[in-house]
């Protein structure tokens, strides 16, 4: 078991995010994004869950994903939070209708508003959000359980984006955390 707490490697990816320079940044998220597209397209995903990044934090940027995928006819879907309460994190999901559908909610995460809710059983990739990512598969993400919950309710595959200096050997898991089925990077795919 790492010796280091949650918090501990939450600080670490998020000090690693912070030095990556814009440049850096946009050529580890294009390569990662390239990686993603070819581990989709291999499992014949149609209907793809994926987020909006927080691109000022330094989160992969998934919006050339997003677009590759609509280029492809895939359809895109985004989490919507419903419940602020950190004892009840839920999310919709909601079919991506193009930049003009998103509004941020209140922690500026941009949202799909008024566009078609998806079941999660329609959903055949699910791109799970990770500041960091153990090669046991359990990722470390911002705290706020939102993502465990969904993955708790899917059979989904779960595919982690994640920089190479971010993939530890294993990270702290809990009972409630679910592991991601793939890993890519911007050197790599690891399949846990």
């Amino acid at each position: 078991m790492p010796s280091q707490s949650k918090d501990q490697w939450r600080h670490q990816f998020r000090a690693y995010r912070r030095s990556l320079s814009l440049r850096s940044y946009r050529a580890r998220s294009s390569l990662i994004v390239h990686r993603a597209l070819g581990v989709l397209a291999r499992a014949g995903a149609q209907v793809v869950h994926t987020y909006w990044p927080l691109t000022a934090q330094r989160e992969v940027d998934t919006r050339p994903l997003i677009a590759a995928l609509r280029g492809r006819h895939a359809e895109v879907v985004l989490p919507v939070v419903t419940s602020f309460d950190p004892d009840t994190p839920t999310l919709e999901h909601r079919r991506y209708g193009g930049p003009q559908s998103l509004a941020p909610n209140r922690w500026a995460i941009q949202e799909p508003v008024q566009t078609e809710l998806v079941s999660p059983d329609l959903i055949d990739v699910i791109v799970v959000p990770a500041l960091g990512v153990g090669k046991n598969g359990h990722r470390i993400g911002h705290g706020s359980g939102y993502y465990d919950a969904f993955l708790q309710s899917v059979a989904s595959p779960r595919v982690a984006l994640a920089y190479e200096a971010c993939v530890a050997s294993s990270l702290p898991n809990t009972s409630h955390d679910v592991p991601v089925t793939t890993i890519v990077t911007e050197q790599r795919v690891l399949n846990p």
